[in-house]
């Protein structure tokens, strides 16, 4: 293949990718696989000018946006660029090198930098008139994009009108990522275990897919978050610098990437980079390099900009989270909600420091529509701390005896029949002892009962040796004590400890009890609602659907789940066992005389004398009222470690800021 027709065939290949991402909201290729396509055209224009095109991808932004399509095509006030992502530091080191030869400066001269990280979402520009929301659009082909309005406006942190009195821009572009925190997602994929709402990879792609939806209801379902990271077009005000313009979206709400540094130098990006790689699997959320801008905005116009990317800007990728391995074996496994996945079983592999000897699959609709097929050469992509994906099948490696995966008949774990609901095979048998295991995992898990020293493991151990054969059964292991010595790596010690962290949880607030039991649909927030809501189980198990309705965040799906669970004669054994055995949920009802009465906190950074959570709730119990975001409505901020923009905003609006100290020394004198 000559380089002629190898560029052509990248071009196609490139722009394939960009119009299944941008129009229609999915990724066939890996971030990594896209990049080298890019990277490898790139090189190929280089030595060969003679055949770049003004149609190329090199030199566009996104994808040609679809005709007749379902949302309405309107231009950006000013034209929504890309930026140059570079892959090592020869070319970090070539860009700010072009920058300073472009502004002429001296040797020892300092040029500024801005660093944040790079979030792994699809890009928005938000125009605002006169502090107001008007319209929002996806980044298109740079030029045009789609009104996505209906759905951005369900995103809770996105400002409908900017913080503050003003006076506002006459007109303003705010451009930033729609993304999906770790969190977020991981609720996503657990409420997709139970109703089927469909298939979700990563965190990216159901970003893009959700904002392509027609139904802004479905949207509003998903945790999307706004991450506001630039300006477009401006009329009425004027920054003059990039530090500047990230401290004013936070005072007028918006939520800016954190953490973020000032760099005097390339050593400094670098720096910033590498630390940032390391720390990555602690943020909340998914990315993939570090940007640097040059801060001042005087400079940043005097380099200007290429047809495609600013001059002035840049993002530094991190190195692919992907190795290759072989599927040695396609199991199957089951959740605690009785959903049958598919699991691919590795050759051992290191990825990330990491052993790996399992990959999601997803689930078998997934699996046929992909045909990954045990002996399969793969490439597998680890995200965070979740289990592994398998992003890429090697088909032309396969073996002639290859054989398409057949899904199960019947439960891996317990035999029983399995029904198919949408996507998902679900064992209905309700003393499936694998479903036991993720039931009890759960309930003594750090937002539940809290139970520490009772894992997967412990918890495997006690099934498979039937000293628990229910969920009631962990409150009654004292008289088994016998028993558990017998078990293997269970010490007198380690069994007396466990038996007091058990005791000690048999009383605790109702939202966390309401957590633990494992009613469909219903996650941490809405276990603490319902609490406040209600006050005491009875409340709640009499609840009509009327009542249930009248809870934040509780819609029709939720409150059937709710009705359902209490309708089940097995769950009300298991309700009135756990009260036998001494677990008493204590009421919710706040307090509205006590000596906090009438406050708002909010909480931001990380504390090391409790966890946030444990603070919400000594601060509400003190009858105080707690929020996720900065207003005017708060009156104290509670700043931890790494406190971000919250705390900027906060600082803005002469709020009251408290650090961890003086938080805890308030508490003790009331």
């Amino acid at each position: 293949m000559n380089a002629e027709q190898e560029i052509a065939e990248l071009r196609q290949n490139i722009r394939t990718a960009d119009v299944d991402y941008y129009n229609g909201g999915v990724s066939k290729l890996t971030d990594a696989q896209y990049d080298e396509m890019f990277v490898k055209l790139r090189k190929l224009e280089a030595a060969h000018p003679e055949l770049i095109t003004d149609d190329s991808p090199t030199r566009r932004v996104g994808a040609p946006l679809p005709k007749g399509g379902s949302f309405e095509t309107q231009e950006h006030l000013a034209p929504m660029g890309s930026l140059e992502s570079l892959m090592g530091q020869d070319e970090v080191r070539a860009f700010v090198e072009r920058a300073r030869k472009l502004l002429e400066l001296d040797e020892d001269a300092a040029l500024d930098w801005s660093c944040e990280p790079k979030l792994d979402g699809v890009s928005a520009n938000i125009l605002y008139e006169n502090g107001k929301l008007i319209r929002g659009l996806s980044r298109g082909d740079g030029q045009s994009g789609e009104d996505i309005t209906r759905n951005l406006l369900t995103i809770r942190n996105l400002p409908v009108h900017l913080a503050g009195d003003g006076p506002f821009p006459a007109r303003i572009e705010i451009r930033g990522e729609v993304i999906m925190s770790k969190k977020g997602f991981a609720a996503l994929q657990q409420r997709e275990e139970t109703t089927s709402e469909g298939t979700f990879r990563n965190a990216r792609n159901t970003v893009a897919g959700t904002l392509k939806l027609l139904d802004p209801r479905t949207v509003q379902r998903r945790p999307l978050d706004f991450l506001a990271f630039a300006v477009g077009h401006v009329d009425g005000i004027a920054f003059s610098s990039h530090e500047q313009l990230r401290a004013q979206l936070a005072t007028w709400g918006f939520t800016v990437a954190e953490p973020a540094a000032p760099a005097k130098d390339l050593d400094a990006i670098l720096a910033f980079r590498d630390d940032l790689e390391r720390r990555r699997d602690d943020l909340p959320y998914e990315i993939d390099g570090v940007v640097a801008k040059v801060n001042d905005f005087e400079l940043q116009q005097l380099l200007g900009r290429t047809s495609r990317t600013p001059r002035w800007a840049l993002a530094y990728k991190f190195a692919p989270r992907l190795a290759r391995s072989r599927i040695e074996r396609i199991g199957a496994q089951v959740g605690r909600t009785g959903a049958v996945t598919p699991v691919a079983q590795l050759t051992p592999t290191e990825l990330v420091g990491v052993t790996v000897r399992n990959a999601s699959l997803h689930n078998w609709a997934l699996l046929a529509e992909r045909d990954v097929r045990e002996g399969d050469a793969v490439e597998i992509q680890r995200a965070g701390d979740v289990i592994p994906e398998v992003v890429r099948v090697f088909v032309d490696e396969r073996g002639p005896d290859s054989q398409p995966v057949t899904p199960p008949t019947e439960c891996p774990a317990c035999a029983g029949p399995l029904q198919l609901e949408g996507k998902f095979l679900y064992c209905s048998n309700l003393d499936c002892p694998a479903q036991l295991v993720g039931r009890i995992v759960h309930l003594a898990s750090r937002r539940a009962f809290d139970i520490e020293g009772l894992g997967p493991k412990q918890v495997e151990q006690l099934v498979a040796a039937k000293v628990v054969t229910s969920v009631e059964d962990v409150f009654a292991l004292r008289p088994k004590q016998e028993q558990l010595l017998e078990l293997e790596r269970w010490g007198t010690r380690s069994t007396q400890n466990l038996l007091k962290q058990i005791d000690a949880r048999k009383t605790l607030p109702l939202g966390r009890f309401l957590n633990g039991v494992g009613i469909r649909h219903v996650g941490e927030s809405t276990a603490r609602d319902l609490a406040t809501h209600f006050g005491t189980l009875d409340r709640l198990r009499d609840a009509t659907q009327a009542e249930l309705l009248g809870v934040d965040g509780v819609g029709d799906e939720v409150a059937a789940a709710i009705l359902q669970f209490f309708a089940s004669e097995k769950n009300q054994a298991t309700l009135l066992a756990l009260q036998t055995a001494g677990v008493e949920p204590q009421a919710a009802e706040r307090n509205d005389d006590g000596p906090l009465a009438g406050r708002v906190f909010v909480f931001t950074g990380g504390l090391t004398t409790m966890s946030r959570d444990e603070a919400k709730e000594k601060v509400e119990a003190l009858g105080a009222k707690t929020a996720s975001g900065i207003s005017k409505k708060v009156t104290d901020v509670i700043a931890g470690t790494d406190a971000g923009s919250k705390l900027a905003k906060a600082e803005k609006l002469g709020l009251r800021i408290i650090d961890e100290e003086a938080f805890n020394q308030l508490l003790a004198q009331l």
